[in-house]
């Protein structure tokens, strides 16, 4: 799987959205790392699809951002 051309790499770590906790809440948690063997390169239909997103671009809901107070 490993530099596969299907897959992408996170810049930090992948994590599963919201949509994929919709789809599968048995196995997926909004903001939940993904599978160990994906968490940093992971097929590219996952993030088109929208459910991994990568852990820096994730807000959990009611999670501030410190920009938000200065």
């Amino acid at each position: 799987m490993i530099n596969s051309p299907n897959t992408v790499k996170a810049k930090t770590y992948w994590v599963w959205t919201s949509k994929a906790e919709k789809e599968n809440p048995q196995r997926s948690k909004a903001g939940v790392p993904i599978w160990p063997h994906y968490m940093y390169e992971a097929p590219g239909k996952w993030l088109e699809d929208g459910i991994i997103i990568d852990s820096s671009e994730f807000k959990k809901t009611g999670q501030a951002d410190l920009f938000e107070y200065l």
